[in-house]
Order: C-alpha cells, then sequence, then structure tokens
C-alpha cells in the first residue's frame, strides 16, 4: 500500500456510517426546503424503467417513480412503498398486495385536466404486462419476472395475451402468484426497473417518460449535464409525525466529465455528496481537509465502507478466440490483481479479486470457498499454448473497451495491457468512450473485452449471478443482449442459479448461487479484479440520508440544516 500507517489511522477514524434520521416533533422549519446536490461522472442515456442499465439511471429513477415496495436505506430490508401491507399463501407462491389508498400520479399535462390519477390494481396489471412485452428497449424482463411470475414467460413469447399469475381482486386488492416460492421476488420490486408507471403516460411518452408516482418530478430545466428534480406536493408518504414528504425542495445530479471534477466541485462547496475520491488524492484530501474532519461538528464525512459492488472486465465468449475457455484462463491466471490494487489503485479497494465475481458483503456466502485465478505466469503460458497459441504466436491483437469520465479506469487498462504483454506476450489495444456508447457497443458485442462493474440491484449474491444466466441471450450475435453481455451459455449454470433463485431457504439458495459461481469461474467468464470499497465525502448539514452499501438512495427523508 502507498499511504502511510499515520494517514491509514486517520482515514479510519473519520469513517461515519450515514447520518441517524431525526424524528418529526410537529416542527418542520429544521427540515423543510433545500436542494440536495450531488455529483456522479456517468452520462444518463435514459430514464425509462425498463431500459435503466447503470447506477445513476437507477438513482435517478427511484426519485421520479414509486414501486409497489422499497428498501430501507439503513438496513436494506423490506418496507412499504405503493402497497401498504401484503401476505403469503401457505405455500408461499401467493402474495396477496393491498395498495394504499388515495395515492396518485404526479399531476402531468398527459392527463385529463393536468391532474395525475389515482394507483388502482389496474395500473400494476398495466406495469406488468407492459414488463413482460417483448420489445427492444426491455431489459429487464429476464431479471425479474421470467420464470417467476405465473404465466409472464408466456406472455412474453406471445402465447397467451394475458398473464395468468395476475389476479385483480379490486381497486386496491390484487395478487401475484409465482411459479417457485422466492426470497428475492419482493426485493425485485423494489427494483426502479419495477417502478409503477400509468398506462395514459406511457402512451403518450414511450421512452421519453419521466412522469411517476415518486416524491420528485422531473423538472424541464434538466440538461445532460445537470437532471433537476423538484419536491412533488401530492407524494403519498406521509413521516411518523403526519408531514408530508419529501423535505427537500429539489434534487440535482450533476453529470461531471470525471470524478476529479467531482471533488473539485465538492471542495468548492457546490455539491454536498461526491460517492467516489480518486485514488490517487485521498492522503491529499484528508491532509488539505483535516480540520473540517475533526472540527467539532465536523463540516465534512468522509465515508469508507466496503459495498455491494465488484470491478471485473468480460470477456465477449462468442468472439474469438475468447471462445475457447483455456484463452480466457490464461488471461486470468496472467494478472497481477495484487499489484493492481496497490500500485494503481493506490489501496482504493476492499480487496484484489481472487475468487469471484461477489464481494464478501452478504452473511452467509463465503467467497472464499470459491477458486479463482491468482497470479500463474507458467500456468497461463501453458494454458495459451493448449489453445494453439505458444508464445502467443497467431494471437491477434485484443481489443478492450473502458468507459471513459474516471482516470482509474485508463491506469488499470494501462496496467493490464502491460501485465499482458510482460507475461503472455499478448498485444492489447485499448479504447476510452463515454459509458453510454462504450455500453450500447458492449451489449451488442462489438469488442472482445470489456471493462465493467457491478452494483447490487438487491442484497443477494443472486443480483452478481443474474448477469450470466444464458437462456436469454439471442441467436443473431449481433443483437442486443442484456444483461448477459459476455453472452455465456452454460446449461449447468443456468440449472444451479435457477435452484438457487426458487429456493425459499436462504442456506439452500446460497449453497445453489456458490456452484453456480464456481462454474463461472472455473469458465473464466470474466476477469474479476477488486472488491470496490469507495471513499464518500458528504456535507455534514445534510441530515436524514442513509449511505449503504448498495447505493441505494431514499431521499425523502433527507433535508438541510444551517
Amino acid at each position: 500500500m502507498n499511504f502511510n500507517i499515520s494517514i491509514l489511522a486517520l482515514v479510519s477514524s473519520l469513517i461515519f456510517f450515514g447520518c441517524k434520521d431525526i424524528e418529526g416533533n410537529g416542527k418542520q422549519s429544521g427540515k423543510n426546503g433545500g436542494t440536495f446536490v450531488m455529483a456522479e461522472n456517468n452520462q444518463i442515456a435514459t430514464l425509462y424503467p425498463l431500459s435503466i442499465t447503470s447506477q445513476v439511471e437507477g438513482l435517478v429513477t427511484s426519485q421520479i417513480h414509486e414501486c409497489l415496495v422499497r428498501l430501507d436505506a439503513k438496513t436494506l430490508e423490506l418496507t412499504p412503498g405503493l402497497a401498504e401491507k401484503w401476505e403469503y399463501s401457505g405455500d408461499g407462491k401467493i402474495i396477496t398486495f393491498h395498495i394504499v389508498k388515495a395515492a396518485h400520479f404526479q399531476d402531468d399535462k398527459c392527463y385529463k385536466d393536468g391532474k395525475g390519477p389515482e394507483i388502482t390494481s389496474k395500473d400494476i396489471k398495466f406495469t406488468l404486462e407492459n414488463m413482460s412485452a417483448k420489445t427492444e428497449n426491455n431489459y429487464q424482463f429476464n431479471t425479474i419476472l421470467k420464470g417467476r411470475l405465473a404465466g409472464a414467460t408466456e406472455f412474453f413469447d406471445k402465447k397467451t395475451n394475458t398473464i395468468s399469475g395476475i389476479k385483480i381482486i379490486d381497486e386496491y386488492t390484487f395478487s401475484l402468484e409465482l411459479v417457485n416460492p422466492s426470497l428475492s421476488f419482493l426485493k425485485l420490486l423494489a427494483n426502479p426497473a419495477a417502478a409503477i408507471i400509468n398506462e395514459t403516460a406511457n402512451k403518450a411518452y414511450g421512452q421519453d417518460l419521466k412522469t411517476g408516482a415518486g416524491p420528485f418530478m422531473y423538472d424541464q430545466s434538466s440538461s445532460k449535464e445537470k437532471v433537476v428534480l423538484v419536491k412533488n406536493p401530492h407524494y403519498f408518504l406521509k413521516d411518523s409525525a403526519g408531514y408530508s414528504l419529501p423535505y427537500l425542495d429539489s434534487v440535482v445530479v450533476l453529470i461531471t466529465p470525471s470524478i476529479e471534477d467531482g471533488l473539485s466541485l465538492f471542495e468548492n462547496q457546490k455539491v454536498d455528496l461526491i460517492n467516489t475520491l480518486p485514488s490517487l488524492r485521498v492522503k491529499d484530501v484528508v491532509e488539505k481537509n483535516i480540520k473540517e474532519f475533526i472540527s467539532h461538528p465536523p463540516k465534512s464525512l468522509l465515508q469508507r465502507e466496503p459495498e455491494m459492488y465488484s470491478q471485473f472486465y468480460v470477456f465477449n465468449t462468442k468472439q474469438k478466440p475468447f471462445d475457447n475457455a483455456k484463452v480466457r484462463q490464461a488471461i486470468n491466471y496472467a494478472i497481477d490483481r495484487e499489484k493492481l490494487v496497490d500500485n494503481v489503485l493506490q489501496g482504493q479497494a476492499i480487496g484484489a479479486a481472487f475468487y469471484g465475481i461477489t464481494p464478501n458483503t452478504f452473511t452467509g456466502y463465503d467467497i472464499k470457498k470459491i477458486k479463482g485465478y491468482n497470479l500463474d505466469i507458467e500456468k497461463a503460458k501453458k494454458l495459451l499454448n493448449e489453445a494453439g497459441f505458444p508464445n502467443a504466436k497467431g494471437f491477434p491483437e485484443v481489443r478492450i473497451i473502458v468507459n471513459s469520465g474516471n482516470s482509474r479506469n485508463s491506469s488499470v487498462a494501462v496496467e493490464l495491457q502491460k501485465q499482458l504483454k510482460e507475461n503472455l506476450n499478448i498485444n492489447v489495444n485499448f479504447e476510452s468512450l463515454p459509458n453510454v456508447q462504450k455500453y450500447n457497443l458492449q451489449m451488442h458485442g462489438k469488442s472482445d473485452i470489456y471493462r465493467d462493474a457491478w452494483v447490487a440491484d438487491f442484497p443477494s449474491p443472486e443480483s452478481f449471478l443474474s448477469l450470466f444466466v444464458g437462456d436469454g441471450v439471442p441467436a443473431d450475435i449481433e443483437a442486443s443482449s442484456f444483461p448477459n453481455t459476455s453472452r455465456y451459455q452454460n446449461s449447468m449454470y443456468d440449472e444451479y442459479f435457477k435452484k438457487g433463485r426458487d429456493s425459499n431457504n436462504k442456506d439452500t439458495s446460497y449453497a445453489y448461487f456458490m456452484k453456480a459461481e464456481q462454474v463461472l469461474m472455473d469458465d473464466a467468464v470474466v476477469i474479476p479484479l477488486w472488491y470496490e470499497g469507495s471513499y464518500r465525502l458528504l456535507t455534514n448539514n445534510v441530515k436524514g440520508l442513509n449511505l449503504n452499501a448498495m447505493r441505494y438512495y431514499d431521499l425523502t427523508k433527507t433535508y438541510k440544516v444551517k
């Protein structure tokens, strides 16, 4: 590591795990009003729930829209959303939901008289049918409903025009029948991709839909560089004292060219929160702002904790020679991950990814039991030779695509380029593109290897392993493939994954997920690099904001004090 001991000790002493909510006391003056500003560095391609593919798109979408259920941002446990309560049948396969009465969609010009209609069971039925429609930009069906909701797969395949698993009981009550009992289904329904949308609004705007039922409304002053959200005055949730939520007047998400720009904005008091510090600047930031961190009360909070977040590269397994598992294994063995973490990341990682793709943040899921890849150059050379490329003779130049906006991505690519040349005599060329452009190429299989990362959609290893289920990969190698951009297909992997997904016992579920992950690692579909533990900076005048390992934001009770 390149930090000295005193700086490491200081950083450790400055760690904060979110701010404790302050209960309402009948006075709103200390909570209502204000603007919360945060910086992100990935562009937003869409805010349509079924088409979102990035963490920042999900962040903004979850403020505009509302789901049946929510996650508690502090505990990541389920809490009511539009469904105020629900109950299971004895076999766990039927869930009956009761919708909050008098909850409305946001006012919008697409509605009669501009007034948002009340949300009823019909809106849930439309949403689930829309999520089960086979359309070009529906990226979420495979993850959320396929093989889970009874009749959804048949509807998707156009074998029926109704979903048998949806039953409307009355205006505010409906039930969903599952194919198998599931530990994760409700948590998937908390994903912004499963937001409840109105049919009239969907017909009016299509992919440009930016109105929902959430705590904040999309403001037309927004641009590619700045998303502005304003308070929804008719939001249905209230705090424990009966006061309307949200407290904030507005939320601004600045899309900066780089994380370095985000840090500069924070230092100049232009933003309240940044999620990632440049790895080479952590020590400098601590020393420069030490008075702010140790004052009483501190002006700024520095947080570091393990996240449900992995960094990796993914192979295009349909592209020669990466359709050969021995080639992929050779590359994995040729990479010195520890050197990468120490020298390039400057220690800004929870640990090198010697095991699998799942981070070590799920109780009961021991990633150290998964056999991954350590540096073994001799084994790497042997495997490459067995694949028909002795000393890389005849091996094509490798094209890697990384996303711009974070200098760390390019630094990592340079190091891997160097290691693969030195250790395997493989020539690598990498290209840095805006994330929207890069991910479009990735989904359409337009390169050899892609830089990638994943933040959990819900707190389970399943969220990471769902990226590699093969039964939804299109036969056309140029057709869009999401979330499985590797286009990996292995029936054994799919079988283990589905058994884990469909188990109603956590231990059994995790045992199958671990078997699936071992198959994935044996096939070397990805190059796991490190498990994330980002540094965050938050101004201390922001209250009621819980920062968590999933980067899940609930801004309904966030407020600012002077």
